[in-house]
């Protein structure tokens, strides 16, 4: 951060004083409106980069969170020690969106069903809906899992057709 303020510092520095080294007037007459609208495309521009620049830390951040949240989990160890005990980067690879599946399927099959269960008036106790939330998500999370990983797989094999030369 000290850098950027730094930067613009200097920046805003080389800027104002540019002025100072410009000829005088030879007879044509300043367009202002042109340095209005040079002045707006140049705001834009520098809201465009800093927006891209938020939008890149928060991409940035939510990947590494979601890392950070894959290690706690133990699931990226666990796909690593199903690697290694069979010798293939694919079944780990294949364990790890599996499990992830799973996990991400009961969550999400929860919430699902316990807003089926608000809206149509089921009646059910909160129990039954965890357990038949939890159950559906996590076949459901599990064949959507398998499913994504069959769809990398096909995407990777036509890459590498595609780069071999």
């Amino acid at each position: 951060m000290k850098r950027l303020v730094t930067t613009l510092f200097i920046l805003y520095l080389c800027l104002s004083c540019i002025g100072g080294f410009g000829q005088g007037p030879t007879g044509s007459q300043p367009d202002d409106e042109f340095n209005i609208f040079l002045l707006a495309v140049g705001i834009a521009f520098f809201c465009i980069v800093i927006g891209a620049t938020l939008v890149g830390s928060v991409v940035a951040t939510l990947a590494m969170l979601a890392l950070f949240g894959l290690v706690t989990a133990g699931i990226l160890s666990a796909g690593i020690l199903v690697g290694l005990y069979r010798k293939s980067i694919t079944s780990g690879f294949k364990t790890v969106v599996a499990v992830t599946g799973c996990l991400s399927g009961i969550l999400i099959g929860e919430i699902a069903f316990y807003l089926i269960n608000r809206l149509y008036h089921l009646h059910l106790s909160g129990v039954s809906v965890l357990l038949i939330g939890g159950f559906c998500g996590l076949v459901g999370g599990l064949v959507l899992g398998l499913v994504l990983f069959l769809l990398i797989r096909i995407f990777l094999n036509y890459c590498r057709a595609k780069l071999s030369f």
